[in-house]
């Protein structure tokens, strides 16, 4: 246990002094301090940065809180359902990894990529289904064509046998041919609504094939038809700033992540062959929490969805009172006939630091029926000094002192106490390094004695 002192405030009291020895009384010009000899009021303490820093001091504010109507429960916090994400592969092939385990990623980060033979057969159907697109589309043009030429050809006829019924001379040869022109005009426009039918169907055919390609790829078939410049070596037969649609141009599939998170585990070597569905990686989103504590059944009727809750920073972490997290109850949706307790939920508003899965801490829950608030201060801060409860309030006017102050308290629930009067909202008392200031004797008025070189108080015999 380290030293426990306070004296260590004064220590220039002891500069000069070697050391004593066993029932020496100090020099008469240097007394311990007391109500009499000091010039502070007796119930005050000196504590310098030094000391502090020494002791472990800690302080906490005074707060208005609904003491009597706070429900408190232990718990732990752990990761929303919708915090991990798992890629797997979705073809087959040899695979690259892109990221490392822990390593934190953004949405769009690359997680993996594949040189999959799959890819470069679904590329090759592309390849035809847009290849059949195009002569689809060139045999419409041609049998539009045709139908035009035919109409052409029927007006053209039927201009020379009307001039030559003008000068009374009929060719038979030009009506039969009138007629078999206009016969198929029909046909023709038959045949291009045929051509038409084919065209959509290609067309059809080929949006599914760029539905299943951006499937499988995780992207959009917008984004997967944009056109783009064609790599070097990806069109050899063209010239150089040939323009292609952009799924063309990918030789390498893979998946992206969807959000930000952390990379949790990789569950493939690099460069190794996988098969389509292999898990590939694992990514969580730390920030995704929510805290899951566990009440009593006895306390079902005062608890409801809604109510103001807030996680409390576990003792130990280097965070105080005010790094709680606060959000909303989620009341389970069954509990346990053994135990006769329910299962509670809260999702913070916000994020910490110290908030990670698996933490365990409090969750302090204000329940309606609870009266108005009242200054309160830690129950840990409270000790007890021999038929006394104390507490050592900061000094206002001189932060580097504290006041010793017999605690006139209220009603309490284990974690926090009401102080009846002696404080005020926004002023602080000492919460780590108390019973350090008790058992020092601290704020009360001390016997002789003198201070060692080290800052212990060696107290001398009464006379």
């Amino acid at each position: 246990m380290k030293t426990i002192t306070v004296a260590t405030a004064v220590f220039v009291l002891s500069a000069g002094m070697a050391g004593c020895r066993d029932g020496e009384r100090a020099p008469a010009t240097q007394p311990a301090p007391s109500a009499a000899t000091s010039s502070t009021p007796g119930n005050r303490i000196d504590l310098p940065p030094t000391v502090r820093q020494n002791l472990g001091i800690t302080f906490a504010k005074v707060e208005p809180r609904r003491v009597a109507s706070t429900i408190r429960v232990p718990g732990r916090f752990e990761l929303l359902p919708t915090a991990r994400r798992e890629y797997r592969a979705t073809l087959s092939g040899w695979v690259d990894l892109l990221v490392e385990q822990y390593g934190e990623v953004r949405k769009g980060t690359a997680i993996y990529q594949m040189d999959s033979p799959d890819w470069h057969k679904l590329r090759k159907q592309l390849h035809e289904g847009q290849a059949a697109i195009e002569g689809a589309r060139a045999e419409v043009t041609v049998a539009e064509q045709a139908k035009a030429e035919a109409e052409a050809t029927v007006k053209a006829l039927e201009q020379r046998i009307a001039a030559l019924a003008g000068v009374e001379v009929r060719r038979a040869e030009l009506e039969t041919e009138l007629a078999t022109r206009r016969a198929s005009v029909p046909r023709l426009d038959a045949e291009i609504k045929v051509k038409q039918a084919a065209l959509s169907e290609a067309r059809h055919d080929f949006t599914l094939e760029v539905d299943t390609a951006a499937a499988l790829l995780g992207l959009t078939p917008k984004y997967l038809t944009e056109t783009v410049e064609a790599e070097p070596g990806d069109h050899a037969e063209h010239d150089e700033g040939h323009k292609v649609q952009r799924w063309f141009a990918i030789s390498k599939v893979g998946l992206t992540a969807v959000g930000p998170g952390v990379v949790e585990s990789l569950h493939v070597t690099d460069g190794t062959w996988v098969e389509a569905n292999t898990l590939i990686g694992t990514t969580v989103d730390p920030a995704a929490l929510r805290f899951r504590a566990t009440g009593m059944q006895s306390d079902i009727g005062r608890l409801a969805d809604g109510l103001d809750a807030a996680v409390v920073p576990p003792q130990g972490v280097g965070v105080g009172p005010e790094g709680s997290l606060n959000g909303k109850l989620k009341v389970g949706l069954a509990g346990d006939p053994d135990q006769r307790t329910i299962e509670l939920l809260m999702t913070p508003e916000k994020t910490a630091a110290w908030a990670k899965p698996g933490v365990s801490a409090l969750l302090e829950i204000v329940v309606e029926d609870g009266g108005s608030e009242q200054l309160a201060i830690p129950a840990s801060a409270v000790v007890r000094d021999e038929l006394t409860h104390v507490y050592f309030r900061r000094d206002p006017k001189d932060p580097d002192k504290v006041i010793r102050v017999e605690a006139d308290l209220g009603v309490s629930d284990g974690k926090w106490v009401v102080v009846n009067s002696g404080v005020k909202a926004g002023d602080e008392v000492v919460l780590d390094g108390v019973y350090e200031l008790k058992l020092a004797g601290g704020g009360k008025a001390a016997g002789g004695g003198h201070f060692h070189a080290d800052g212990t108080w060696h107290a001398e015999p009464d006379k």
